[in-house]
């Protein structure tokens, strides 16, 4: 069987793709296929048996017409038996009517978008572990008639000859802080993040590696790191590659609800991850027994959360609460927690 599938964002939801695309590619021996997504992401998908990862630059595919140009370009590369939309969105709406009328079968992800609106309302919440998202997409592979056992632990590999050069050292524990995410109501306040820094650096047994992106956010942990001779900021130093390298080799890794959570618990690693506006009752907790490193208020003393899916409503108390009330020793507990196990 010869499927195409679409996810194109955001970074962590096309990260959660991997463990369902490698574990349905080892249990189905006869299946064939190829994931299209931003060409930036082409590094999660190491090594997966009978794959092709085809990598997009939307830029080049703008509007109706170029979602035109990208289903001819598809329909003349292979011969599919099925399209696979892990996506839900106008773009892959489009691209699925296109399919449909050249009579290819398409089979489509539940979003459960209601639901996630009942999890998030400010009045009546409807607070109930909803499906996660790795299990969404299952079921678009289950109505092609497609099934497996989905295996998380360290799904997502470092590609061969992928390195890093940073002189740390391996007799220590390397403890990785990621403290940035798409939305700022996913963000601990940098001020907790540097007393945390502070208190791990003191502790000789670690080596702290602070990631982020280029510009402010190397500038914010460049500034955390200095002049700590065991903590090492690697914001916008490394490659895609060099990072899932680095990540993999972690003893911990210290998170938001964001892409770098996912990174983490997909490559073998154990995450404390910190949420504020956001709840994993939506969908997008941290896979592999990751759950119980959870660091939050509870919705019991504070009913505003979840006030949103994604992290993209300010707060509408204006005090930031979820956040500003988790303490750094609430971190520290769950990060000796972690490492104990």
């Amino acid at each position: 069987m010869n499927c195409l599938a679409f996810r194109f964002s955001a970074m962590g939801d096309v990260a959660l793709t991997v463990p369902v695309l490698r574990s349905m590619l080892e249990q189905n021996e006869d299946l064939h296929l190829t994931l299209v997504s931003n060409k930036a992401f082409e590094p999660f998908f190491n090594d997966l048996p009978r794959f092709e990862f085809y990598g997009v630059d939307f830029q080049q595919y703008k509007g109706v017409f170029g979602l035109f140009k990208l289903f001819n370009e598809l329909k003349s590369y292979q011969k599919w038996d099925c399209v696979l939309d892990l996506h839900s969105v106008m773009r892959t709406w489009v691209l699925n009517r296109l399919f449909k009328l050249n009579k290819t079968p398409v089979y489509e992800i539940d979003k459960g978008r209601d639901d996630k609106k009942a999890l998030t309302r400010k009045i009546n919440k409807e607070l109930i572990q909803l499906p996660h998202t790795t299990q969404r997409y299952l079921n678009v592979f289950q109505q092609a008639g497609l099934d497996c056992d989905i295996e998380y632990d360290r799904s997502i590999h470092p590609g061969k000859g992928a390195t890093f050069d940073l002189n740390l050292d391996t007799a220590k524990k390397w403890i990785g802080i990621a403290p940035f995410s798409k939305h700022e109501q996913k963000e601990w306040p940098i001020r907790k993040v540097k007393e945390l820094v502070e208190k791990l650096s003191k502790t000789k047994q670690f080596e702290v590696v602070l990631i982020g992106g280029k510009g402010k956010e190397a500038e914010i942990l460049n500034k955390i790191a200095d002049p700590k001779s065991n903590v090492h900021s690697i914001a916008g130093k490394l490659t895609m590659e060099e990072e899932i390298a680095l990540v993999s080799k972690l003893s911990l890794m210290v998170s938001m609800d964001s892409f770098n959570m996912h990174l983490a618990a997909l490559s073998g690693v154990k995450v404390v991850s910190i949420w504020g506006a956001t709840h994993s009752f939506a969908g997008f907790g941290p896979v592999n027994d990751n759950e119980k490193y959870i660091v939050e208020i509870s919705v019991k003393e504070l009913g505003c959360r979840p006030c949103s899916v994604f992290g993209s409503k300010p707060c509408y108390r204006g005090d930031f609460a979820c956040m500003n009330n988790i303490s750094v020793e609430m971190v520290e507990e769950k990060i000796n927690f972690a490492l104990s196990n």
